[in-house]
């Protein structure tokens, strides 16, 4: 495993070792193991939302070799602006045409509404003629993963959500806007013994796996990762010590 991953990401600095390691991985990086082994294991399109050094360089890496569709999404010019200089040229090109493709979402106003997001999910056409592989969702407002994943679930082969465990509740009865639950909590987490809930995400998806990554985690919550399909069954065992 440890040969393959370096020869795929090259020189990239991210967090993915022979051996996962949590010190040197943030919070943000606990989704990579799960991403590459979903992104290994087809060879659809993949759109992610949110950018991230965590995520938009791997998965533009392992989409390089065959140019794999790839769309990257998201509501800060900022974030979207660096990955395209990064990979102008490399897969992505000035007019959109290349197998690495940006999308910009206006509209944001503040950090916890997502109406805009809804807008664009409603309205963007390119996304509405491709049937995706992968969708990653990790974008922000945190509000705007769940209705992003609600909007994806019966299209996407799979859907993977970083910081599931921000989006359940104790009642599946609690799906209310402000909460955007999307599943229920069987057993809370517990932080300071670094112990990891237990989630029932089944009223969402037929099949799905929440991953922890190992002690000591490199946030309070983990965070935990969270993989499901409405129409694959065979959802993977990922051990993180061997990334």
């Amino acid at each position: 495993m440890r040969k393959k991953i370096l020869s795929i990401l090259g020189v990239l600095s991210i967090a993915l070792h022979a051996k996962w390691s949590p010190s040197s991985c943030d919070t943000y990086g606990t989704h990579q193991p799960v991403l590459y082994e979903i992104a290994t294991k087809t060879r659809g399109p993949i759109v992610e939302f949110g950018c991230g050094d965590s995520s938009t360089d791997l998965l533009h890496e392992l989409c390089k070799k065959n140019k794999r569709t790839l769309i990257s999404v998201d509501d800060n010019l900022e974030w979207l602006n660096k990955f395209k200089q990064k990979y102008l040229d490399d897969g992505y090109k000035a007019d959109n045409s290349g197998w690495h493709k940006f999308l910009f979402v206006p509209g944001r106003t503040d950090n916890s509404n997502p109406s805009h997001w809804v807008d664009f999910l409603n309205n963007c056409e390119l996304l509405k003629t491709i049937h995706f592989d992968l969708c990653f969702i990790d974008q922000s407002p945190g509000l705007a993963r769940t209705t992003t994943l609600m909007h994806f679930k019966d299209k996407a082969r799979y859907i993977v959500l970083h910081d599931c465990d921000m989006y359940v509740a104790d009642e599946y009865e609690d799906f209310v806007p402000n909460k955007q639950a999307i599943g229920k909590q069987i057993k809370p987490l517990n932080s300071l013994k670094m112990i990891p809930g237990i989630y029932d995400f089944s009223k969402t998806f037929h099949s799905f796996k929440v991953y922890f990554p190992p002690k000591p985690w490199p946030g309070h919550s983990g965070p935990p990762t969270l993989l499901g399909s409405n129409f694959e069954s065979d959802l993977p065992s990922i051990d993180y010590e061997n990334y």
